[in-house]
């Protein structure tokens, strides 16, 4: 079930999730922002109950009005995975919003730890379109990078792209694109 909803009014800060206690859902706790400003407490108990939101300082106002905000989203439509003709309507809630936020908060944490594990333990680099990596040489252990890389471009004499010569958010996508396309997510 993978779907979007764009927009930038409601956020999540401190977001803190029990992987070990999400059985039907995720067990997190938040704070819930609304334009900038913390309104309310997320708490999901990761049973498959409801996530409770409770105003922080009297801020049932703003609450309310993140609410009102949350239901003039366009529904979510999910293709049934049973019945690929019927799909399934979903109308958005505040609640189903903090949802949806935390999961995509924490699925973005666990696959930005994956790159960080790999990129220190490996040199990865792209040729031929394919993400590749170099077998028992560990990126942190190298102390000449620069010769490393020059003898990695002389032995493949074709166009290559070292994960490790790029800023680390530009790393990140490109190698975030390759594993996402292969499926190893």
């Amino acid at each position: 079930m993978t779907y979007v909803i764009h927009q930038n009014r409601v956020s999540l800060r401190s977001l803190k999730t029990a992987d070990f206690a999400s059985q039907e859902t995720l067990c997190f706790s938040a704070t819930v922002l609304r334009d900038g400003h913390p309104i309310a407490e997320a708490r999901n108990d990761g049973h498959g109950g409801c996530t409770v939101l409770r105003p922080l300082k009297r801020n049932h106002a703003q609450l309310a009005e993140a609410e009102a905000f949350a239901r003039t989203l366009p529904p979510v439509i999910v293709e049934h995975d049973e019945d690929p003709s019927g799909n399934l309507t979903i109308d958005v809630t505040l609640e189903f919003l903090v949802d949806h936020l935390a999961s995509q908060m924490h699925a973005d944490r666990k696959i930005r730890a994956a790159f960080k594990r790999q990129f220190a333990n490996e040199v990865l680099y792209v040729r031929d379109d394919q993400l590749l990596y170099l077998k028992g040489v560990p990126l942190k252990t190298v102390t000449d990078r620069s010769a490393l890389f020059a003898w990695l471009r002389a032995n493949h004499k074709s166009d290559i792209t070292i994960l490790a010569e790029l800023p680390l958010e530009e790393a990140f996508l490109l190698w975030k694109r390759y594993m996402l396309e292969d499926g190893r997510s």
